[in-house]
Formats: C-alpha cells, structure tokens, sequence
C-alpha cells in the first residue's frame, strides 16, 4: 500500500530526515523521498509554492497507485480559536474564489482528529501568500485557515479516485502580519530562495526581527507536524487498507 503525502517547500518536510530513513527515487524531474511506516510505503513529495508548482509535481507521480494522499504542510489562522503550531484537519477544502470545493474522506478526517488534530470546517487556498490582516480577516469570513496547494494537490486526487485529506500546522496567527511576502521570493522550483528574502528585508531591523521569530515558530510547527504525521499516517495505512482491500496493485 502506497500512500503520498504532499508538500510545498522543503522546510515544512526537513524534520523528517531525523524521524526515518528515506530512499530517493526519481519521477521526473522531482526526487520522491520514499520510507516505509508501519504497513504502509509512503512518498514525501516537495512540490514547490503555489498551484501551479503543486500541478507540476502531482503530473510527475500521476503513474504511481496511491491508496490515499495528505496534503501537508503549514497553514495560515483566520481564527482567533487557532494557535501556532496547532494541527488542523479540515472537513472541506475551498478554491478561494468559490468555484468549487473538496470534501475530504470522512475516515482519514475522523483518523486525524482521533490522533489529535483540530477539526475545522474549512481552509481555503489562494494563488499567493495572505500576508496582511485585512485579507486574513476577509477570507475568514467563509474559512478557519488559509494555504496555497491543499485544493490542487486534492483535486488531483479526487480526479483519480485517491481517497484524501489535508494535514496542517499553523505557522502564523489570524491578527499576524508577514513581514515580507514568501510567494515573491521563490525560485525555478517554487522553493523559497534565502537571498531574494534578506533583499527584501534589508535595511529594515523591524522586520528582520518579525522574520526571524516567524522562522522559529514556523520551525517548532513543522516539527510538531511531522511527529503528529507519524502516527497518524499508521492510522491512514489501516484506513485504505480497509477502504480498498481489493485493489492488490496497491500494496507496497
């Protein structure tokens, strides 16, 4: 049984490499970490920020039998009920213009839950970072949270017959600012270049120190998330196995 967990930039996958030991295999021109956990084989996929990196990346492993996907990684608040570093699991994932909507498998959501996660209605993905309060508090109006490839990374699957789930931890607070705007930071790859970040924060002491500390406990929320993820993709591999017990060429 083969299950794929998604996420955008290597940051949020990082501390992994210290919980398992993982194979790279190549699928295109994106390297799969590849580990076994529990019953299950499971594929870490870094597919880069944004839809259209997440598109390119879900394409590259189109051949590949999963039994389920998680769309992982961090989450912005748009509630005052969620904290960094907390671990939601949404029952819905919404395009931000509303043109249509996931529901995720109810089991794999009751499996995250049952492991700790925070239940919430919905997270809504957006085509670029939310970094202002303003656009924060307009997007929660109709969700609890907020990313950039939980709908694309789904919507593949759904189009598959991949039951799936999204699986985040919240990197910054509802009434949070972000000192500098990450989606304009990116390289070729959609992954976060260091140097166009201190170019845009250079000069400015205030949000080199907004930066640093969003860095810090977007650190502490990834490692929370991977040790949440680890249990939890134990309950996942149960669950498919349960849900698709016929389908053979799905082992691993």
């Amino acid at each position: 049984m083969k299950i794929l967990v998604a996420y955008a930039v290597e940051p949020e996958f990082e501390p992994w490499r210290k919980l398992r030991k993982f194979e790279s295999v190549q699928c295109g021109s994106f390297s799969i970490q590849r580990a076994a956990l529990g019953a299950a084989s499971v594929d870490f996929l870094v597919t880069g920020m944004g839809p259209m990196h997440a598109e390119r990346a879900m394409d590259a492993v189109a051949g590949e039998p999963y039994s389920a996907c998680i769309a992982s990684g961090f989450a912005g608040s748009l509630s005052a009920a969620l904290a960094v570093g907390d671990i939601v699991v949404p029952a819905l994932v919404r395009q931000a213009d509303g043109t249509d909507s996931l529901s995720c498998d109810a089991r794999l959501l009751e499996a995250g839950i049952a492991a700790g996660g925070k239940r919430i209605e919905t997270i809504v993905s957006c085509d670029h970072v939310a970094t202002t309060v303003a656009e924060k508090k307009q997007l929660g109006a109709s969700a609890e949270a907020v990313d950039m490839e939980s709908f694309t990374v789904l919507a593949v699957a759904r189009r598959r017959g991949i039951p799936f789930a999204a699986v985040r931890a919240v990197s910054d607070r509802h009434d949070q600012a972000l000192p500098v705007d990450l989606g304009t930071a990116v390289d070729e790859r959609g992954q976060i270049s260091i140097g166009r970040v201190l170019k845009m924060v250079a000069g400015s002491p205030g949000q080199i120190s907004m930066l640093m500390k969003l860095g810090r406990e977007s650190k502490a929320a990834a490692e929370k998330l991977a040790r949440f993820l680890d249990g939890y993709i134990e309950r996942v591999a149960g669950i498919a196995a349960q849900k698709t017990p016929e389908r053979s060429h799905g082992s691993g």
